[in-house]
């Protein structure tokens, strides 16, 4: 008999051998350990338990103790969807004749209304908006926080595959890079004009070859003094978010990394662009996540409503307002 322990560790070997991004083997390891912690605190099922100890009724106990948690709609549905993938692979094993001991399609997952991305329309302030250096040191981290800057602007790049960037990665010729993004799926982003020269200008002020676009400049990151490629001096995401949230608090703007891939998008849309073009850009696997950005924002539709509305200018302009207009 098949126990619960090697039917997960046959799993995640399954998600390595389809070249699963390490990121979300991460995601499905905590979330299978985090139903095994709450078997083994509920009802006493160990590792070497056998499979055939798991039920449908475990599934949506451990739903409710998430919910309990107080964990979001989307954290919920994140764990659901790991043990309806889980239990998939099990019930397609030859080697089962029973199947899964629990019916995937069975599992509901919460229902998770998505916030419409709404990003602020003064985005564009903070490229403009960065202090002057006090010193030298200093004016080599602006550089590069304004190159970061009007590259997330102009590409829309997730922050994880901004900071993944090599210098060889820019095409400076074509002004494009190319970037394996969510599940392993690669596209070509592009750079404005603006973009290509902060990074030049960002770029001249180092010293150093190693192979990173972004790197640390601060005191507390040194690389070793046999390191050659600088793996441990490139920029982290965390680096990244807390740089974004600086500037957009100096400059009066709602925003983080990911702000910028809301605002171009919305922008691409509304000015015509057509949402497969958009789903590329993005690289969104599925059109359906793109089409969030279909929406019209709440101050766009204020304008537009100031702008065509009669009752915005004090009610109907050419109306006749005479007694007579009301007789029968």
């Amino acid at each position: 008999m098949l126990t619960i322990g090697q039917a997960r560790n046959d799993y995640l070997e399954s998600l390595a051998e389809k070249n699963k991004a390490q990121a979300t083997s991460n995601t499905y390891r905590y979330a299978i350990d985090r139903f095994l912690q709450f078997l083994a605190e509920a009802d006493s099922v160990r590792l070497d338990t056998g499979l055939d100890h798991l039920a449908q009724d475990q599934v949506r106990r451990f739903g409710i103790d998430l919910y309990r948690k107080k964990l979001a709609a989307s954290s919920r549905s994140t764990y659901l969807v790991v043990l309806r993938n889980w239990f998939r692979y099990l019930a397609r094993r030859p080697d089962l004749p029973s199947g899964s001991p629990i019916n995937p399609d069975l599992i509901e997952l919460p229902k998770n209304t998505r916030p419409v991305p709404n990003p602020d329309e003064r985005l564009p302030v903070m490229l403009s908006s960065l202090p002057p250096a006090p010193d030298a040191w200093r004016a080599v981290i602006r550089q590069r926080d304004q190159a970061i800057l009007e590259t997330l602007f102009s590409t829309q790049l997730r922050v994880s595959e901004l900071v993944g960037l090599n210098r060889s990665a820019v095409d400076w010729a074509q002004g494009i890079a190319i970037v394996t993004g969510k599940g392993r799926k690669t596209r070509t982003v592009f750079f404005s004009a603006r973009a290509l020269e902060a990074i030049d200008a960002y770029l001249s002020t180092r010293t150093d070859a190693f192979i990173p676009l972004f790197i640390h400049h601060d005191r507390a990151h040194q690389a070793a003094p046999k390191e050659r490629d600088g793996a441990s001096m490139r920029l982290t995401r965390q680096a990244v978010e807390g740089m974004v949230r600086k500037y957009a608090r100096a400059a009066g703007v709602d925003a983080t990394p990911h702000t910028f891939r809301h605002y171009g998008a919305t922008e691409l849309l509304r000015n015509g662009a057509d949402i497969r073009t958009v789903q590329e850009l993005l690289g969104h696997a599925s059109v359906q996540t793109t089409q969030i950005y279909t929406h019209v924002s709440p101050r766009r539709l204020q304008q537009e409503w100031r702008r065509y509305h009669p009752a915005a200018g004090g009610g109907a302009p050419e109306a006749d307002r005479s007694p007579r207009a009301y007789e029968q």
